[in-house]
């Protein structure tokens, strides 16, 4: 015992404890391993003498510190527990020792025996989702569903979430196993990992081929009741090309998925992606044991929540219309709190002020992963989405996009963008058609690279003078026959910046000689496959 716990006895400090949590109280094994750390035993030396997994012993103190933690309203760690204890001692009313018993007997182990949560992430500070963690915590324990899908795009709050939820509904299983896929492990690889973590018996012999692994680990969820989560699952899909396929060499982790679904067993497999795979589409529905839950942005009320966290009043005016701006995206909105700190001195009237949107650095990067992954159909979709500045019709993208696309290819394109979390859709009031359009910042995201990839053909076309390098061009008006209001924004927004980039690197004079000499090839060349470049070159040049 350390001499500095003179005036502190192990009975005392659980006491403590105990009237700290109330109305909750200690399990069996937190006041063990209490006691062990309270002799000065490391999380290895406590998890040989309970007989517990070491990883297991680490989680039970994580929960252990996070509810002593928000019980003393102070941060409470493994070094400093003990003058934490001190310090509460002095005013806290320690409970009768016959009480503090009886809570314990009645207290029930809230913890699975065996966890595996190499990739368990912190959610002491958590905001708002109570609907989705009923509906999720209702399809996995009430429902007993094997296989739930639970998506959304980067940075929306996919992990918190599953992390939440595992952390409220860990006591229904007697494994809970968190891995994430983001290094693309083989199918084998993985499979020998979660089998060789649920097998109790250290001598048996774990299968050498994918299938027999397969086999192995159903017996296993249908023996225990586990809870696994897979989180990262688009890493493992192709990208350029329509979602939910997979990458070449993981096409067996659709055999994964569909035997998990389809078969008999008592356990649950909730996977994090942000694009949903095929078989989830093949095998999901309302009444079925394979569901999806697609989330999307926080509630105003949580948002301003996580608003406050970040040294806002939650009161400001234009806070309101910031969060819808938005649309709720946690991440999105962490980033632009800091740059309305910043830069706007905390002033979110005069942020909104602006005339342009802010993306920032790291959410630009969670778009970038999304957009690169994207086939080159799917790419055209979100310019032509991003150019009317509105919701479009199936009938309008076809229109904009030509002959040369079927509508039965552009709607299996668009149930791909839907399965990325890319784009949105709604019914149009007065005659019921399904319109589709870009989220305010994804939007601005597209604009932005479809400016930049305008100014990089046109630049390689002059370089090369050479009208072959004008790509988008070609496919896409800069400015469409709309509404004054829609034009007016798409020459500002589009047209606009395309011409600044263009003069700003050669000068007007020059810049217009090129873009002559450009439209002249162009109209020696008269053929469909020119498409805009005419019309849009002509713009540049007014």
């Amino acid at each position: 015992m350390n001499s500095e716990d003179a005036f502190l006895t192990i009975n005392e400090a659980i006491e403590i404890i105990e009237a700290a949590l109330k109305p909750e109280s200690l399990s069996n094994v937190q006041e063990d391993m209490f006691s062990k750390i309270w002799e000065g035993r490391t999380y290895e030396q406590i998890a040989e003498d309970l007989d517990y997994q070491p990883e297991y012993i680490k989680y039970v103190g994580f929960q252990l510190w996070r509810s002593l933690t928000n019980a003393f309203g102070e941060k409470v760690t493994k070094s400093n527990f003990r003058a934490v204890l001190r310090r509460y001692k002095q005013n806290v009313k320690i409970p009768e020792e016959d009480t503090r018993k009886t809570n314990l007997k009645s207290s029930n182990l809230q913890i699975p025996k065996h966890t595996n949560l190499s990739e368990f992430m912190d959610v002491s500070v958590f905001f708002g989702r109570v609907d989705e963690l009923d509906v999720l915590s209702q399809w996995i324990v009430q429902d007993g569903c094997r296989l739930v899908a639970l998506l959304g795009m980067g940075g929306i709050g996919k992990t918190s979430l599953a992390a939440k939820l595992a952390e409220q509904i860990q006591g229904e299983f007697e494994y809970l196993i968190w891995r994430s896929l983001r290094h693309a492990p083989p199918l084998l690889t993985a499979l020998t990992d979660i089998n060789e973590f649920i097998e109790s018996e250290p001598e048996t012999e774990i299968p050498a081929t994918i299938d027999a692994q397969l086999s192995h680990l159903l017996h296993a969820l249908r023996t225990h009741r586990c809870l696994l989560i897979l989180d990262d699952w688009e890493t493992i899909l192709r990208d350029a090309d329509i979602a939910g396929y997979y990458r070449q060499g993981y096409e067996y982790y659709g055999e994964f998925l569909k035997r998990v679904g389809q078969e008999r067993h008592q356990s649950s497999l909730l996977l994090l992606s942000r694009e949903k795979p095929i078989e989830i589409a093949t095998l999901a529905g309302e009444s079925l044991p394979v569901r999806v839950l697609q989330i999307k942005g926080l509630k105003s009320t949580y948002a301003k929540q996580l608003l406050v966290t970040k040294g806002f009043a939650g009161t400001e005016n234009g806070l309101d219309e910031l969060i819808q701006l938005y649309r709720g995206h946690p991440a999105a909105l962490k980033i632009i709190a800091t740059t309305i700190k910043d830069l706007f001195n905390g002033n979110v009237s005069e942020f909104m002020g602006q005339s342009s949107l802010i993306i920032g650095d790291i959410f630009a990067n969670l778009l970038d992963q999304h957009f690169e992954r994207l086939s080159n159909l799917e790419k055209a979709i979100m310019y032509w989405l991003a150019i009317a500045r509105q919701p479009l019709s199936l009938a309008q993208l076809k229109a904009n996009l030509g002959i040369g696309v079927s509508s039965s290819e552009l709607l299996a394109v668009l149930e791909s963008l839907g399965r990325r979390t890319l784009i949105e859709k709604e019914i149009a009031s007065f005659d019921s058609t399904i319109l589709f359009s870009l989220q305010p910042v994804v939007m601005k995201y597209v604009t932005s690279i479809f400016i930049e990839e305008i100014f990089q053909e046109i630049h390689e076309a002059i370089a090369t003078n050479s009208v072959e390098k004008l790509r988008l061009l070609k496919s896409h008006a800069l400015v469409q026959q709309e509404s004054d209001k829609i034009q007016a924004e798409q020459v500002r927004l589009i047209l606009t910046r395309i011409k600044e980039r263009l003069y700003l690197v050669m000068g007007t004079k020059v810049m217009e000689v090129h873009l002559q000499n450009l439209l002249a090839q162009v109209r020696e060349n008269i053929s469909p496959v020119m498409g805009y470049a005419e019309h849009n070159l002509l713009l540049l040049l007014e």
